[in-house]
């Protein structure tokens, strides 16, 4: 089953809980048994936004991960702090958003995509990029922002922009988008008024 790893934490001695985003099956949580263990093979390749092939049993009131195969380990992303910061935020903000047993292929593959494109840019990493990730994940969600009333043309065509190029036009559109700091504001204000919930800024 095709994976991308969210968060692990620690459950009883040598354990852990991995959460997961998967295609099939949307967010899942399964017990991996013994891989704290010094001579667990699984545990490097169950860092967060690894993409990993894994394989599950059924288990009393959770999964347990049998067999995990490494995919993506994004190597490019974890060998530059501010990408490999940008990554984590990513996973752990879906990992606090998303609900056990929901499924969206849309979220996976926007998931994937993101992190692709961000192992691959050799350029120096802009928050444009987050910005473009949340606006895509909130429509996924389904909150389109740029339907947001009382938009200016400028804000509108700016938040369009994000919500439909591809990542290399991200990558690229800095310069072309007017008052950068106040497009974040405003996409962060609104991931918080339609969360309903405190979430970090992912600028600060």
């Amino acid at each position: 089953m095709l994976t991308i790893v969210l968060s692990r934490r620690d459950f009883r001695e040598a354990d852990q809980i991995i959460s997961c985003y998967t295609k099939a099956k949307g967010k899942v949580e399964l017990l991996a048994r013994g891989v704290k263990k010094i001579t667990s093979k699984n545990s490097a390749h169950l860092e967060p936004f690894s993409l990993v092939d894994i394989e599950i049993a059924p288990g009393k009131g959770i999964g347990h991960l049998t067999k995990v195969q490494p995919i993506n380990y994004f190597s490019s992303i974890r060998n530059d702090l501010q990408k490999s910061l940008s990554a984590g935020y990513v996973v752990s903000l879906l990992d606090k958003i998303l609900h056990v047993g929901e499924k969206d292929e849309r979220i996976f593959e926007l998931l994937f995509g993101w992190l692709e494109h961000l192992n691959f840019q050799f350029s120096i990493f802009n928050f444009q990029l987050l910005d473009g990730f949340i606006v895509k994940l909130l429509n996924c969600l389904g909150y389109d922002i740029t339907q947001t009333g009382g938009l200016s043309l400028e804000l509108k065509k700016d938040l369009e922009l994000l919500k439909n190029s591809d990542w290399q036009v991200i990558s690229e559109c800095a310069n072309q988008i007017t008052g950068n700091d106040k497009l974040h504001q405003f996409i962060y204000n609104f991931l918080v008024e339609r969360l309903e919930r405190r979430v970090v800024d992912w600028v600060k």
